[in-house]
């Protein structure tokens, strides 16, 4: 087997491939035997037709073309071992130019060259943005855990957990139950848009629009409430935006909230660790701080990236992109699942169809991955980043540390160890994030 090898882009190989008459020659009789056992033949059992009869039946072209397949399937992993390419998809036969021998020419997409100007890329350094987590944050934050486990007790009814609920008429923070319609003036017509059935409104929690909750403070189960409220200016919809309606509000139900206490017990449901409400702050402080280190650090990638990609050329081949755009459209899709929303929905809002939004909203996207993706592979192997094995147990023992189980903590660390894939995706990913650091002012 002879191959010569062209390089016709940054990302496409061109190989010619020159075959010898005598392997085609044994194509040709594998395609005949394939096609006696699985062909349909008039007048033969699967098998046992003659090869004149299959010849005349199928035809010689059809013969030759099932040899060339055989040859190719057979003959194209030794060219890649050969030539040391890999491809990124299949090859695509672009030329047939002798069957016997045959001789071929196929097109293989391979990972794109990735050229850096050194200069440029030695002179880039991007500051870390720096953040600091406010007492107010950490307050907002324990509000908000305590408003998610706030339960309600009918006001006027008595409460086995000892909650107060002796105050009947509506405080801040109450959840009433209320049916409301708004009219044009009062004693006007009922306008359609605003009629809200039973609709269970915690008080101070803003949903409704301004002015709206403060109304209803004070107001009892069973009772009418009557008011004028003006929409505000910049509100969503264009025939309220201002606008002034007359509601009529009825009160269904008035409960009064119990808010958890955080005991160690409550904590210890929470997270996991027995502590008090100034070990829960710290907890919660470590979560926010967390959190933000990993969105500004998110940010920061960006914008290093960005200045990155300006020091290099590459130019990606659209079989990768396709593949990548494919895999980001699957995770948009998952994303909108975790919503409680689905693809389809969400592209008939945007009134866009399937085609257009791979095209205009998640290429560019993947593009972006993959060159940076690429150009940090690049810069590694020209750097020669690796992790340390000090590195990797260190990132593996903060892994197996959010695990309480004794049992899987165990399975754990039998399994993560070098060769394993999750190891090494963990190895990986460290290598990358120490190329990214070299990059920090």
């Amino acid at each position: 087997m002879q191959t010569t090898v062209t390089k016709k882009s940054p990302f496409l190989l061109s190989i010619e491939v020159k075959e010898s008459g005598a392997e085609f020659e044994k194509a040709q009789k594998l395609a005949i035997e394939d096609f006696r056992k699985n062909g349909k033949i008039n007048g033969f059992k699967p098998g046992t037709a003659p090869d004149n009869v299959i010849i005349k039946q199928f035809g010689q072209s059809a013969i030759d073309q099932h040899a060339v397949d055989i040859i190719i399937d057979k003959i194209y992993p030794k060219i890649l071992k050969k030539e040391n390419i890999i491809p990124v998809a299949p090859g695509n036969i672009t030329e047939l130019k002798s069957t016997n021998p045959l001789e071929f020419v196929i097109e293989v997409e391979i990972f794109p060259e990735v050229t850096i100007d050194e200069k440029k890329l030695d002179a880039i350094k991007v500051k870390k943005t720096n953040f600091k987590v406010m007492k107010k944050e950490i307050d907002e934050e324990i509000e908000a855990i305590k408003r998610r486990f706030t339960h309600y007790h009918e006001a006027g009814v008595h409460a086995d957990d000892g909650a107060d609920t002796s105050h009947t008429a509506i405080e801040n923070g109450d959840r009433a139950t209320v049916t409301a319609q708004g009219y044009d003036k009062k004693g006007g017509d009922a306008i359609p848009e605003t009629a809200v059935p039973s609709y269970p409104l915690v008080i101070g929690s803003g949903n409704f629009i301004p002015g709206f909750e403060e109304k209803l403070i004070g107001a009892k189960a069973g009772d009418e409430v009557a008011f004028d409220i003006t929409f505000p200016a910049d509100y969503h919809s264009e025939e309220f935006k201002g606008r002034k309606v007359h509601f009529v509000v009825n009160v269904e139900k008035v409960e009064k909230p119990h808010d958890p206490e955080f005991t160690e017990d409550f904590i210890e449901k929470l997270r996991g660790v027995k502590t008090d409400l100034e070990g829960f702050k710290e907890i919660i402080k470590k979560e926010i701080s967390a959190r933000k280190e990993t969105e500004n650090r998110r940010k920061d990638e960006d914008t290093l990236m960005k200045k990155m990609l300006e020091a290099a050329t590459i130019e990606v081949g659209p079989a990768l992109v396709a593949n990548e755009v494919n895999q980001i459209f699957a995770e948009h899709s998952e994303n909108l699942a975790q919503q409680g929303l689905n693809m389809k929905q969400y592209l008939e809002h945007i009134k866009m169809d399937e085609e257009a939004y791979k095209e205009t909203v998640v290429k560019p996207e993947a593009e972006r991955r993959l060159k940076a993706e690429l150009l940090l592979r690049k810069i590694r192997e020209i750097r020669k980043v690796e992790a340390t094995e000090a590195e990797i147990k260190e990132e593996l023992e903060k892994i197996i540390a959010q695990y309480q189980n004794a049992e899987v903590v165990a399975r754990l660390r039998e399994k993560l160890v070098p060769g394993d894939m999750y190891y090494e995706d963990i190895k990986n990913r460290l290598a990358y994030r120490k190329t990214v650091d070299m990059f920090w002012e």
